[in-house]
């Protein structure tokens, strides 16, 4: 199994995953299959070697004290197996199992992800906490810094809860954004804290040092300061001789330590109070470094999280789009020459339902994925990419990392699809040699691709089908491209496009019709194609010349045609090879049975084009999104498919519940 370690006290790169052999339960344990670990800011401190006189840390360790997954092995306690559970932990929660002991465990409610379960685990009890002592009345003013903080939004919502004014200082717009958006009354920057001209009942600080005494300034008479926070690197600024002078009950970081027995009970109650977790950057357990890195930095709003597992569209059976289900599968790892990204939305082709159908013979062998094509975010770089040996170092020897590059140690590394979970270690590396678009891989990078599975929140691409996105384009947009524009430059180069000529297009309205229509139009063909009447305003906005389907057709074209693309498969061949005069004047890319009448079939199956070969074409080709669905609707983007009337492409959005 793979674990993350700290290596030695330093920066975000001193994180690396190595394997290691897998947990066993000890007397009164249970063995978790993680789901998701907690990322904590003081986790991020100790990795610098901060606090290691207070606490003992001494590397190698593991980090992590919150998971949430499910029991996979339970010796002495067999009625927890199967179960979905949260545990607190002393570390090791930066990994795929961990041991936990039964008292640890806390079952999480089936409305409950896990994955917010892991995020609220530790800050729940911390804010519970706060609040039963700071014993809050209606119109009580409450200050909270760090409000865009994990802990601090915690606090927001619940002070809000119990009717009181919250005010939420926090650094930047998202996170005061987010602050509001979860009852704040009004949000302030943290200098609007040391002018004044404010008071309040009672102070949650979590910022601590100067911001802390700024806001211990604004605590009335009377009042409660909770110093809690350590952020900027120390304790708030306060003395207890001035509390006493002034009359504020001073309460330290006492009250968010806990017995085993209070943690527990507070951590059952945080799981059952509906609080909204706020989780600002989720990523695969190989990617620690960049969620330690994003806490150091103070960009993420809310939570960082670990995750081990994503979601995939999968089917064991042939059928309709009711053998169609979303599973959860292991992030896979990129093996030698492969990229993985994180998809954004991907594609809904014909030949998706048509595979899933059973049409073209191909066994299944277990689960299987659906989706050709996708849009996302270049999450990881496999050894091998781009010149890259596989221990990461250039072709001179010398180390080829970077500092905004992730690239995956080969040992162990599974080189397969969604399931691919066998362990490699990461750390901060960087692809050279050429990339997407003539420029070098990197983590980080918008790019649309193609490959098996794309209905999924991860999938691995080779470099030569993966393309820069598109500027000004959404992720759905993108996503609907590669697929379309491939097959219509393949087919289109089979026919030998001349300038002047005329192209009959059959179902024109579709996606490889409308880019093909393009393709043609840019070079200077005339494009006539058939399409639905409701269809046509748009197709005469692109520039073709539109026609109905149905009896009548080849008087309605009233013009002749010199090549036929044939997008339909609706026995338009033997009619497209009458209007030309010649068979070889006439492509199908939709009827196998074109050769009978001497036409060439063209299948994306024989010898496609690498997307780099047409990353122009991409980029200049737009197709409207006839449809949109969730990940978990991806059934009924199939049936429309296989059963609608539309313009351009369906597409799935595989944008995560949470942030990636």
């Amino acid at each position: 199994m793979n674990i993350v370690e700290v290596t030695r006290f330093g920066g975000p790169e001193v994180l690396r995953v190595r394997q290691s052999s897998p947990v066993t339960a000890g007397p009164g344990e249970v063995v978790i299959e993680v789901r998701a670990a907690d990322v904590l800011s003081i986790e991020v401190q100790l990795r610098t070697g901060w606090g290691r006189e207070w606490f003992g840390t001494r590397p190698p360790y593991v980090p992590g004290t919150a998971v949430a997954g499910v029991v996979r092995s339970a010796p002495r306690a067999g009625s927890w197996e199967g179960r979905r559970v949260a545990a607190l932990l002393p570390g090791g929660g930066y990994a795929e199992q961990v041991a936990a002991p039964l008292s640890a465990l806390v079952e999480v409610p089936d409305h409950v992800p896990l994955i917010s379960a892991a995020a609220l685990l530790q800050v729940g009890p911390a804010a519970l906490s706060l609040l039963d002592a700071a014993e809050l009345k209606p119109g009580a003013r409450v200050l909270v810094t760090g409000a865009g903080g994990a802990l601090g939004l915690v606090l927001v919502e619940l002070a809000a809860r119990a009717g009181a004014h919250v005010v939420g200082a926090a650094r930047g717009p998202a996170k005061r954004a987010r602050a509001l958006s979860l009852g704040a009354s009004s949000v302030v920057d943290y200098p609007a804290l040391a002018s004044g001209g404010m008071e309040f009942d009672a102070v949650f600080d979590g910022v601590g040092g100067q911001v802390g005494a700024d806001a211990f300034a604004l605590t009335v008479p009377g009042g409660v300061f909770f110093g809690y926070g350590v952020l900027s690197g120390g304790f708030a600024d306060a003395g207890p001789e001035e509390a006493e002078r002034r009359g504020v009950r001073m309460v330290g970081i006492e009250q968010v330590q806990f017995t085993p027995e209070a943690l527990h009970r507070l951590a059952v109650r945080t799981l059952a109070a509906g609080i909204t977790p706020t989780i600002g950057l989720a990523v695969p357990l190989d990617q620690a470094h960049r969620a330690h890195a994003a806490l150091e930095a103070r960009e993420v709003v809310g939570k960082a999280v670990l995750v081990t597992h994503g979601r995939a569209v999968r089917y064991s059976e042939h059928g309709g789009a009711e053998v169609l289900r979303v599973d959860e599968v292991p992030i896979p790892v990129p093996g030698p020459g492969q990229v993985r990204v994180a998809v954004r939305a991907a594609g809904v082709n014909a030949v998706d339902w048509k595979i899933r159908g059973g049409a073209f013979g191909i066994p299944l062998d277990g689960p299987t994925g659906t989706g050709l094509e996708f849009s996302g975010v270049i999450d990881a770089i496999g050894p091998d990419v781009d010149g890259t040996s596989a221990d990461g170092k250039g072709p001179d020897g010398q180390d080829a990392a970077g500092p905004d590059a992730t690239r995956t140690d080969a040992s162990g590394a599974g080189a397969g699809g969604a399931g691919a979970g066998a362990g490699a270690g990461a750390g901060a590396g960087a692809g050279v040699g050429v990339g997407v678009s003539g420029e070098p891989l990197r983590v980080g990078q918008e790019v649309v691709g193609r490959h098996g599975g794309a209905l999924a929140d991860y999938v691995l691409a080779v470099p030569d089908d993966l393309v820069a996105k598109p500027d000004g384009l959404t992720h759905a947009e993108a996503a609907a491209l590669p697929v379309a524009v491939e097959t219509a430059t393949r087919a289109l180069g089979l026919l030998g496009l001349e300038e002047g000529r005329t192209l009959l297009i059959h179902a024109v309205a579709g996606g490889v019709g409308l880019a093909a229509a393009q393709l043609a139009i840019r070079a200077g063909l005339r494009v006539v194609g058939t399409a639905s009447e409701p269809h046509h305003p748009y197709l005469k906005d692109l520039g073709v010349h539109p026609v109905t389907y149905g009896e009548g057709l080849e008087e309605r074209i009233g013009e002749p045609v010199d090549l036929v693309l044939d997008a339909s498969g609706r026995d338009v061949v033997a009619m497209s090879v009458r209007l030309t005069g010649d068979p070889d004047k006439v492509v199908s890319i939709a009827d196998p049975g074109a050769g009978s009448h001497g036409v060439r079939f063209s299948s994306g199956s024989s010898n496609p084009i690498k997307l780099r070969e047409i990353s122009g074409e991409i980029a200049a080709t737009r197709l409207p999104i006839a449809a949109e669905f969730p990940l978990e609707q991806a059934s009924d983007a199939h049936r429309l498919s296989e059963h609608g009337h539309f313009l351009g492409k369906i597409v799935v959005n595989a944008e995560a519940n949470v942030p990636r």
